[in-house]
């Protein structure tokens, strides 16, 4: 066997590991305020904090499943923003404290689901009815592994239908996993690219958390330190408006539609949303609004491109040094009908 290629960031401080583009364009996100992009980085170093939600269709209530684990002494703080949910408070000095949520019988019976916090907020924006009839439907149109679909299906109580699409075949077998374990019967898992699925107006609510840099992940994968490159954030984008055209298309007249990405990058997001009105004026932005979610440094243009107050104002830019997360973006899109 050959000898591994030495990596040029070995034993170099993960702080340290952070291009000079990343300063450059994050200096400039953060107005070039230097306390807050250092702020930044002293999170993005950090481990992710884990959270977790409970799976409110399985046999034992809500009330006991929490019972259950603060027994088994996990320190649980709620998640402010998404119902049942909260974050597992790992304390160093407890020797009985516990945070290994993919250990627990909880995670196995489904009756838990380990989902970061910033994650959780897609579905709670689609304003799913606490009664839906058979036919109400709903595309999560880059479903796997699963997190975001589980929790919609958690949401129409397993009525209605849920068709939860997938690019990568290999990704499918982690997908229906999760599903089953969570209990949801309504779900038709398709294998499709999003922007091919066939149809016009079918869908009452759609999902779109589409594929992206992961530029807010750092937390959770700090290799992408060593990957982050700008330059493809164009091929990216293209993808994502192509995603945002096939959604638009595909929902009904009155129907909402989440758009979101696990990237802290304008292109990604503000930008790529700008690209998409343009186009679309049948697709109405209206405000996503999520209880007790702290949203300081919001976009108002980049690198000479100024972004519309409406965006800048109604969409959601997560940063991690604010609500002690990772990275995210969402927005929230009702369907108007503009004809006459």
């Amino acid at each position: 066997m050959g000898k591994k290629k030495k990596d040029k960031f070995d034993g170099v401080p993960i702080r340290e590991q952070f291009k000079p583009i990343f300063r450059e364009r994050f200096l400039e996100m953060l107005e070039n305020n230097e306390s807050e992009y250092e702020k930044l980085l002293d999170y993005l170093v950090m481990p992710q904090k884990k959270s977790f939600r409970i799976n409110t269709i399985k046999d034992r209530t809500t009330d006991e499943i929490f019972e259950n684990l603060k027994n088994k002494n996990l320190k649980l703080t709620p998640v402010s923003w998404s119902k049942n949910a909260y974050f597992v408070e790992y304390d160093k000095n407890d020797e009985t404290c516990r945070s290994d949520l993919g250990n627990l019988v909880e995670h196995f019976l489904g009756e838990i689901y380990v989902q970061e916090a910033t994650s959780m907020t897609p579905p709670e924006l689609l304003e799913i009815p606490d009664k839906i009839d058979d036919d109400f439907m709903v595309l999560d149109m880059c479903s796997a592994p699963g997190s975001k679909t589980t929790q919609i299906g958690m949401m129409m109580k397993n009525k209605g239908v849920l068709v939860a699409n997938e690019l990568d075949y290999k990704r499918l077998g982690p997908l229906k996993i999760n599903l089953e374990r969570s209990g949801l019967s309504n779900v038709v898992i398709i294998n499709n690219d999003g922007c091919m699925i066939n149809g016009e107006e079918k869908f009452d609510r759609i999902c779109l958390d589409a594929p992206c840099s992961g530029s807010g992940v750092i937390r959770k994968s700090p290799k992408t330190i060593k990957t982050y490159n700008p330059k493809k954030l164009k091929m990216i984008q293209n993808i994502q408006l192509k995603l945002l055209d096939r959604a638009s298309e595909l929902l009904k007249t009155g129907g909402i539609m989440t758009y979101s990405t696990c990237s802290m990058d304008p292109e990604e997001n503000e930008l790529c949303i700008q690209k998409f009105m343009e186009k679309h004026p049948e697709m109405e932005l209206v405000k996503a609004e999520l209880p007790s979610l702290i949203l300081n440094n919001k976009l108002k243009s980049f690198q000479g491109v100024d972004i519309l107050p409406e965006i800048t104002e109604k969409t959601i830019r997560i940063w991690p040094q604010d609500n002690d997360t990772n990275g995210f973006y969402a927005a929230k899109f009702v369907k108007k009908n503009i004809e006459g």
